[in-house]
């Protein structure tokens, strides 16, 4: 059910149109210099404009001319497209039941921007940054999925609207993981722009270590594996979830496919949740960015990650299947910079990622994003201005850098996040993360 392949990459730069320049699509600047890192419909280098002082343009304008703003356009009425959507992805285990059996459920909510075709459920017990696996004996109990009822914070009540549907029953998760057989639209219409939640029940022996996720989520843990499907709130919500959790679905249809690869700041959370709630995956700007253009984005998201944890050889590259991507994004550097290492490091491993992408999606449009300040000093900082200075060469041919840090700091101190999206510091409010999901050029129809 693949897709005919697309034109080679360097065609598909001659689809990159010119658009208005309100887009909101904002290059890199180095020592004052706006550089545009994308072919223009001659296939000549593209053009070099004056900046603003410091770099960047004023947020929700384009640099660089007519030229500057463009919009990704797609052909008309391809076949299926295979995509996924991840409910945020693990970065560490823990034995939350040591002295007992456990016996639990949680449900979590997302929404679609195209409707699927059909889908499947992944569950997986490992912990994706560092991928080991964990073959503590899991039984899942039964996996469901259901419209939520709206109300609440945000539309998040954690309710199914009405009765769910089951799509799996008892099955034993194996360190390969679980997955369901396919649902097609018969069984469950999974539609574009519609609040789901997806359920599901497991029980545990004493001491099990589960992979864990900050990902936003209703956890029952009171014996509660048998009321994954019932009525009204089933346990607490908050940011805890257990297992590396995905839908795989497929759809019909021009809309293009993003794909997202990084650290956290390509995640919807923050250290400070309580004061800055998200709503689940659909805060992260991937997301965002997908449900206001009717497309699909998959996340490869790594909270706390170094540019290594994507080396050419991690498992995690073929997590998600075959993908077609349209758009690909590279935004891995932060922890790196942060945790001290050099920056000719940062750079050799930074661009086997994006040889990586190249290799596995030649036809997609790459870009990169510049680091956001996070608080840093000294040393630290500098590796930072110098990594963002790097990016504007668009090294390794990525086709566009997007500026991430002029967007994101603050104008009076550029060392820190503009007051009106700093969460924690580091992380970005939901705001934040709209202003990044504006970056990205719309695509046409």
């Amino acid at each position: 059910m693949n897709r005919p392949r697309r034109p080679p990459r360097e065609s598909r730069a001659r689809l990159l149109l010119a658009a208005a320049a309100a887009c909101a699509a904002i290059t890199v600047v180095a020592a004052s210099v706006s550089v545009w890192a994308l072919s223009t419909e001659s296939g000549q280098a593209a053009s070099v404009s004056e900046g603003v002082p410091g770099g960047g343009q004023p947020d929700g304008q384009a640099g660089g001319g007519p030229a500057a703003a463009r919009l990704l356009a797609r052909q008309l009425g391809e076949p299926t497209t295979s995509a996924a959507l991840s409910f945020g992805h693990t970065l560490d285990h823990a034995a939350p039941s040591p002295d007992a059996p456990m016996d639990a459920s949680m449900r979590l909510p997302f929404e679609l921007g195209v409707a699927a075709t059909e889908f499947r459920v992944h569950i997986r017990n490992w912990q994706f940054n560092s991928e080991e696996t964990f073959p503590t004996p899991v039984t899942i109990t039964g996996v469901y999925l259901g419209e939520q009822e709206a109300g609440g914070e945000a539309g998040q009540t954690g309710v199914f609207a009405g009765t769910p549907v089951g799509v799996a029953g008892t099955a034993n998760l194996s360190t390969d993981g679980f997955v369901s057989d396919w649902i097609e639209p018969g069984q469950v219409e999974l539609e574009a722009h519609t609040s789901y939640l997806l359920s599901l029940g497991w029980t545990a022996p004493a001491g099990a270590v589960l992979a864990t996720n900050p990902g936003l989520s209703w956890l029952a843990t009171d014996t509660a594996s048998s009321r994954a499907n019932a009525d009204g709130v089933q346990g607490t919500l908050g940011y805890i979830s257990y297992f590396d959790v995905w839908i795989e679905y497929r759809y019909t249809g021009d809309a293009p496919l993003l794909v997202s690869i990084g650290h956290s700041l390509n995640a919807p959370g923050s250290n400070n949740t309580a004061a800055f709630p998200t709503r689940g995956e659909q805060t992260a700007w991937s997301q965002q960015w997908a449900l206001s253009n009717d497309a699909a984005a998959v996340s490869f998201a790594s909270p706390g990650a170094e540019t290594t944890v994507f080396a050419p050889s991690a498992a995690k590259w073929n997590e998600f299947g075959e993908l077609d991507p349209d758009i690909v994004t590279v935004w891995t550097a932060s922890n790196d910079i942060a945790h001290g290492r050099p920056l000719a490091d940062i750079q050799r491993d930074w661009g086997t990622v994006v040889t990586k992408v190249h290799a596995l999606w030649p036809d997609a449009v790459v870009y990169a994003f510049t680091e956001p300040p996070r608080g840093l000093t000294g040393a630290a900082e500098q590796t930072r201005l110098a990594w963002n200075s790097w990016l504007s060469l668009s090294p390794h041919g990525v086709d566009r850098v997007l500026d991430a840090d002029y967007t994101l700091r603050d104008p009076l101190d550029p060392s820190v996040l503009r007051p009106d999206v700093n969460a924690d510091g580091i992380h970005f409010t939901a705001r934040g993360h709209s202003l990044i999901a504006g970056l990205i050029p719309a695509p046409t129809r």
